[in-house]
């Protein structure tokens, strides 16, 4: 069985990658290492000087491709378009999978000589565009929304039910859900014996992120006596709203409580999660956000709001805890009764890590993956 995949900007250093979807393909592809499918990832970014093909394993290869200036509709219409059609006449694949919708399913408009095909549903594109400001990303958001609508393969892997009940508008013949993978490594970092009232924050901020709520809970805390220190692993989308919480920060005295480390390694990640205690997760809107999976599978309690698919992710006050998005008393209590509880968050560790390991194995995820490749190849 041979699988075309493609996905937009996949970097060639694994160690760069930032969380999202190229994370959830790099660790399906550890998964895919050694099964019996044979991969061949075709990726396009603007930083690529000349198409290049590395090999990532055995049964496993990606190809690099330039992407040229200008809109990226025009380009996977057309010069996209006609590069992964040269693929498929090479590699002859049996199945073609989108590892994500919106613009690269464009390139489907002019045919792909009659392959079957498939894309995994990662986020709720038009959901999040409500809570952006910036006109021109909110556009750039509704026009990938338009193009997943028009193009969207019949069959489709989503990564939680919440996904598949929100695009259920788009009626498709065949779906699956099967939720990202997660590094094995992640599920190397051992548990803590002692809480350290370490708090810690991944991804991009922003304010859908909503950073705001834990600066200014952790003010609350601090009046009260429980004292919380808070890594951030990320970085400002928008210079306005990094001086809007850095201003917050001086405000309420945080500086030596709060340290921001910009945009990590992968490795680096790691790192901090290995010794922090809490992941906190405020965001407004989300679908199965990764960094809650990496942090169960290193065995870290995880606070999020209760939006989305994280629900499914969490079973509250058992693997972790849930308060809703707009209960901000709530969230305080949880932390409140988190703050020097040894055995509480150990506990919860322990739980959560022992359900990232059932639910979110690389292998186990790549399995279901491949199950679903032979279903579509036998109809």
């Amino acid at each position: 069985m041979k699988v075309l995949i493609i996905i937009p900007d996949f970097p060639e250093n694994l160690e760069d990658i930032k969380g999202g979807v190229q994370s959830a393909l790099a660790n399906l592809l550890k998964g895919f290492a050694g099964q019996e499918v044979d991969i061949r990832v075709i990726t396009f970014g603007r930083h690529v000087a000349t198409e290049h093909t590395i090999n990532y394993s055995g049964n496993i290869e990606i190809t690099y491709c330039p992407e040229s200036k200008g809109l990226h509709l025009f380009n996977y219409l057309f010069r996209n378009s006609f590069i992964i059609r040269k693929h498929i006449r090479t590699f002859r694949p049996d199945l073609i999978h989108f590892a994500m919708g919106g613009i690269c399913l464009a390139t489907k408009v002019f045919g792909l000589y009659g392959k079957k095909q498939l894309v995994t549903i990662h986020g709720i594109s038009f959901l999040e565009a409500r809570l952006i400001k910036n006109l021109r990303e909110r556009l750039a958001i509704y026009v990938n929304e338009a193009a997943e609508v028009l193009f969207t393969p019949n069959n489709i892997i989503h990564i939680s039910n919440y996904s598949k009940n929100i695009k259920g508008k788009i009626n498709k013949i065949n779906y699956v859900i099967i939720p990202n993978a997660i590094k094995p490594a992640y599920f190397e970092i051992g548990l803590k014996q002692n809480s350290e009232n370490r708090l810690v924050y991944v991804g991009a901020i922003d304010e859908r992120k909503n950073i705001i709520l834990v600066l200014k809970t952790m003010h609350r805390l601090i009046l009260k006596g429980k004292i919380f220190t808070l890594d951030v692993l990320g970085d400002f989308l928008h210079d306005n709203y990094r001086t809007i919480v850095m201003t917050l920060v001086d405000q309420l005295q945080l500086t030596q409580y709060v340290r921001f480390h910009g945009w990590v390694s992968q490795l680096k990640v790691m790192e901090v999660l290995a010794v922090s205690d809490v992941l906190v997760v405020c965001s407004k809107q989300e679908t199965l956000p990764m960094v809650i999976l990496e942090a169960m599978a290193a065995g870290k309690v995880v606070v999020a709001s209760a939006i989305g698919g994280i629900p499914e992710m969490i079973i509250d006050e058992e693997d972790g805890f849930l308060y809703d998005i707009e209960d901000e008393e709530k969230f305080e209590h949880i932390l409140s009764n988190l703050h020097d509880n040894n055995e509480l968050v150990f506990t919860i560790s322990k739980k959560a890590k022992e359900k990232a390991l059932s639910n979110y194995n690389c292998v186990n995820v790549a399995k279901k993956t491949i199950s679903f490749y032979k279903s579509l190849i036998e109809q």
